[in-house]
């Protein structure tokens, strides 16, 4: 299942510890709540993040993903002049599907989805902030993410990105 992940940057391990306190309270599985923080030593009694979701994969997988798709693009497109060369109609016809899914994909990918990682938080990890990693269904990010601008206002909100718990990510 792809779920939704929100990047909440807290100042400190107390703030963090609150913060993970209030999102179970909201009924937020603790499995669903990832900890990075500078060293190891400081997660503690924090959900620790695993190594995939510590390594910034799903920054490689945005770019593999959206690499494939350009390269079926144009494959379809070199694929698509050779039919109308060869007066081939079905190759022809199966080829614009193909460019139009592709097109749609890659609209979706760069318009819709947002693509927050872990790599656009290294300076303030570097300087003893925690990141806290927040996996939900589409469908309550905005309530999670109110809640937590409500009751914790030195919260920031570093943006939404995907994850995916069967891969570990």
């Amino acid at each position: 299942m792809i779920l939704r992940r929100i990047y909440m940057l807290v100042p400190s391990r107390h703030h963090a510890e609150e913060v993970v306190r209030d999102l179970m309270v909201a009924r937020v599985n603790r499995q669903r709540i990832h900890t990075v923080a500078r060293s190891a030593a400081y997660l503690k009694g924090l959900p620790a993040a695993r190594i995939r979701q510590r390594d910034g994969f799903t920054a490689q997988l945005d770019s593999w993903f959206w690499d494939i798709n350009l390269l079926l693009f144009f494959a379809a497109i070199a694929i698509l002049l050779i039919g109308v060369w060869a007066s081939e109609w079905l190759l022809v016809a199966g080829c614009l599907t193909l460019l139009l899914a592709s097109a749609l994909l890659g609209y979706y990918y760069s318009g819709q989805v947002q693509q927050a990682h872990i790599d656009d938080f290294d300076v303030p990890l570097k300087h003893g902030e925690f990141l806290l990693l927040v996996d939900l269904p589409r469908w309550r990010v905005s309530q999670v993410e109110r809640s937590i601008r409500q009751q914790h206002p030195e919260v920031e909100l570093g943006g939404v990105g995907w994850g995916i718990d069967a891969l570990g990510i």
